[in-house]
């Protein structure tokens, strides 16, 4: 792909109040939310793009489950092509994986019904559950309990997705990136994307996109055009309002243990509402419609408004700030005048300047550099982690783990932050994700008592790792937590001994 920009304007050119962009981010601000990236478009052009440091314009980003809207159009470029149907049965294209005894409920599935969440499943399996799951998952959903009629109840589910993903690939005979590249993608002038696969070639489908910022806003812009990109229909308009209007009425997120979704409560005070469910895409106030990724990656578009507003984020489950400020601060923003534009849009530019995510705070140097230099052998832990060594120079310490996947090194800047590429296990820590290699920007800085603090910073994913170590009795002490995850955001303390 070669990537074309989107058309630039300033606020007060397309109708936004740039009062109201200051106060949203001043409001993101206070709440002391991470966000890494946010493009809000309006009228034919982006009108404010910011990106906290380190994260920056044309660098990928993890979309998790906003992904999901995306696997959403390749459907539906199959049902405008009549090579799909919404009521075809989802065990018609898998006739070979079926379980021995086909259930009344699983022989009755459709394709709608993996669109709109409702299987009959009575719970709802994550993206994390079978990200390291080597056999099929596509026995592995054909062998899922179907309890209930399949085009009732609500159910979230990764799994779904994913076997829109393999359906679309049965019909199509390419990958669902392959399809989508081919018939629209192309066209709109992205960085290049990167999509996982699952066993047997299938796209994951719910989750496993990476993209840049500008290219999720311009997925949302194609979405708010109809279908239209520089006088090319790319998607039909029939489609796009099928997928983005309200499918399900009552929507529900039961409780997520990191890597299922459970049955629904009986107690309603337990539920977390939602407006509504299209076609993978989730219903939002103001007639809008949005896909949303865990941890706070939004693709959202308002018609009415005739706007996309775009974020990459960092933040913890349940958190709902974000979308607090945005009604409260930017939303009103949309066509309302400015008292003093030129005043305004200078203090926003001086804001945008300025954005930088919190760095560690220390020393620079310190004599315990002594007690860490060198390796050390880790006592038996559930990480499977065998070895760690630090080799400290001028400005910088080599930083290397041994453990069940191999060696692992990493460089962090004693100075400033430091960026390479590592292969460092951390699926622990960053719901099930372990690429082969991964970039990261590391920075290490000493507390007085001579403890080492580290950030490993992981971006182009939502998540950053808070890393301490010290020697204490002649023993080394290694924590690492994270910033946010589905699961624990704690390991054990290893402990180890100079080799």
């Amino acid at each position: 792909m070669t990537y074309v920009p989107l058309p630039r304007a300033l606020p007060h050119e397309r109708g936004v109040d740039a009062r109201g962009i200051v106060d949203f981010l001043a409001a993101v601000a206070e709440a002391g939310l991470e966000l890494h990236s946010f493009m809000l478009y309006r009228q034919g052009a982006v009108v404010t793009e910011a990106f906290w440091q380190p994260y920056s314009a044309r660098r990928k980003h993890v979309q998790h489950s906003a992904t999901k809207s995306w696997t959403a159009t390749a459907v539906g470029l199959l049902v405008d092509d009549g090579r799909l149907k919404l009521n075809d049965t989802v065990i018609s294209f898998f006739p070979e994986l079926c379980p021995v005894e086909v259930s009344a409920n699983l022989a009755a599935m459709t394709v709608e019904d993996l669109l709109t969440m409702r299987t009959g499943h009575q719970r709802g399996i994550s993206g994390g559950a079978w990200r390291n799951l080597q056999s099929s998952w596509v026995a592995a959903f054909l062998q899922e309990p179907v309890d209930e009629p399949p085009g009732k109840s609500f159910i979230y589910s990764s799994a779904s997705s994913f076997m829109l993903s393999a359906i679309v690939t049965q019909v199509s005979g390419q990958t669902m990136h392959a399809l989508l590249e081919e018939r629209v993608l192309g066209f709109l002038g992205l960085d290049p994307l990167e999509w996982d696969l699952a066993p047997g070639g299938f796209n994951s489908g719910g989750n496993g996109l990476s993209c840049t910022t500008e290219d999720s806003l311009k997925f949302g812009v194609l979405h708010l055009n109809q279908g239209q990109w520089q006088g090319r229909q790319l998607l039909s308009p029939k489609w796009i309002g099928e997928a983005t209007r309200n499918q399900v009425e009552d929507v529900w997120m039961g409780e997520f243990d990191g890597k299922q979704y459970l049955p629904r409560s009986k107690d309603a005070a337990n539920e977390v509402p939602r407006e509504g469910y299209g076609y993978q895409w989730w219903m939002t106030k103001h007639e809008g419609y949005y896909a949303s990724g865990v941890f706070g990656q939004y693709c959202i578009v308002l018609p009415e408004q005739d706007t996309v507003i775009a974020f990459t984020c960092g933040l913890r489950l349940g958190e709902r700030r974000l979308h607090a400020a945005l009604w409260e601060h930017l939303f009103p923003a949309l066509g309302r005048d400015a008292t003093d534009p030129k005043a305004c849009q200078a203090q926003l530019d001086a804001l945008l300047e300025g954005l930088r995510l919190p760095m560690l705070q220390g020393l620079k140097q310190s004599s315990s550099a002594l007690a860490l230099q060198g390796r050390f052998a880790i006592e038996p832990n559930e990480d499977g982690v065998r070895e760690i060594a630090f080799d400290f120079q001028a400005d910088y310490c080599d930083f290397s783990l041994v453990d069940h996947r191999g060696s692992h090194h990493l460089r962090i800047g004693l100075q400033q932050p430091i960026e390479s590429s590592t292969s460092l296990t951390g699926n622990y820590l960053h719901h099930q994700y372990q690429p082969e290699q991964t970039p990261v920007i590391a920075h290490g800085c000493w507390a007085a008592d001579g403890e080492l603090l580290m950030d490993w910073r992981f971006v182009e994913t939502a998540f950053a790792d808070h890393v301490s170590c010290r020697v204490q009795d002649g023993c080394l002490l290694f924590d690492r937590g994270v910033n946010t995850n589905a699961g624990s955001m704690q390991r054990p303390t290893l402990t180890g001994s100079r080799l």
